[in-house]
């Protein structure tokens, strides 16, 4: 796939293209991935889509250096430079985990423009409280950023609601895998607090997947202890019609070759 840079008010997106098909892919990434992560797909679908995978902000090439704010109309403003003809083109949406949130909220705000939309254990359709905390309220974000420069008092409180089986072994690691590391910390404060703007509602959406019929697939991995399947049937509830769970023998991490396949075959169901 071929990198590309556009500049959009202070930042420097970087994405990748490939493939000469007529029909658009838009892919998303997961946190703290980049958009080489969809690279292997191209030689899959290189005759039907052209495919367009973007670094979100504060990951892969893209050069951040606005605010700690990305707004949904700023990332559709920024697909209009980025895809040409967007306006009159209809859009696939391939997006995995973090990118799964960022897809719905597109689904919300533009849902004239998408065909189909295809999300990998995708993040947004669960109201978390730690991440509501941290990212929509002042105070929240405030002892978010305090627990991100001193986080030994909240590993302690993890490690004592792992050990009280309230939290499972695997979201404790996974909370470790980002506090016991200061990049990670920083990485994972910056991210959260840029991306706060995404919050789907999820009724809108359901509405407008009906609206506009639009074919919604979510995949889940079922060994997946950080995005459980049960997130999806609990929103495919009474919206059988448009939405549709997957589950694949698998953990959290679906965006691989090995399940290229199965993703190719949702991309091209009718």
């Amino acid at each position: 796939m071929e990198q590309q840079f556009i500049s959009y008010q202070q930042a420097t997106f970087s994405f990748l293209t490939g493939g000469n098909g007529k029909k658009v892919l838009l892919c998303l990434h997961g946190f703290g991935e980049e958009a080489t992560t969809f690279s292997f797909l191209e030689k899959y679908l290189a005759d039907e889509f052209t495919v367009y995978a973007v670094d979100l902000p504060w990951h892969g090439q893209t050069k951040w250096q606005n605010k700690l704010t990305f707004p949904v109309k700023n990332l559709v403003a920024l697909l209009e430079l980025m895809i040409p003809d967007f306006n009159n083109r209809s859009i696939h949406l391939l997006c995995f985990s973090m990118g799964g949130r960022v897809g719905l909220s597109l689904l919300e705000r533009i849902p004239q423009k998408i065909e189909k939309a295809i999300l990998l254990a995708p993040d947004g359709l669960n109201v978390n409280g730690w991440y509501w905390l941290a990212t929509q309220t002042w105070l929240g974000n405030g002892l978010f950023k305090y627990t991100m420069r001193y986080p030994k008092w909240f590993g302690f409180i993890v490690d004592q609601m792992n050990r009280r089986k309230w939290v499972n072994s695997s979201v404790a690691k996974y909370v470790h895998n980002y506090i016991d590391d200061k990049k990670a910390r920083d990485d994972l404060y910056r991210i959260w607090t840029t991306m706060r703007k995404f919050r789907p509602n999820l009724k809108h959406i359901k509405r407008k997947l009906s609206e506009h019929h639009i074919p919604l697939h979510l995949v889940f991995g079922s060994y997946d202890r950080v995005i459980p399947a049960e997130n999806g049937y609990r929103f495919q509830k009474e919206s059988n019609e448009w939405i549709h769970v997957h589950e694949l023998q698998a953990g959290h991490l679906l965006l691989k070759e090995k399940h290229a396949a199965f993703i190719i075959s949702l991309l091209n169901d009718e």
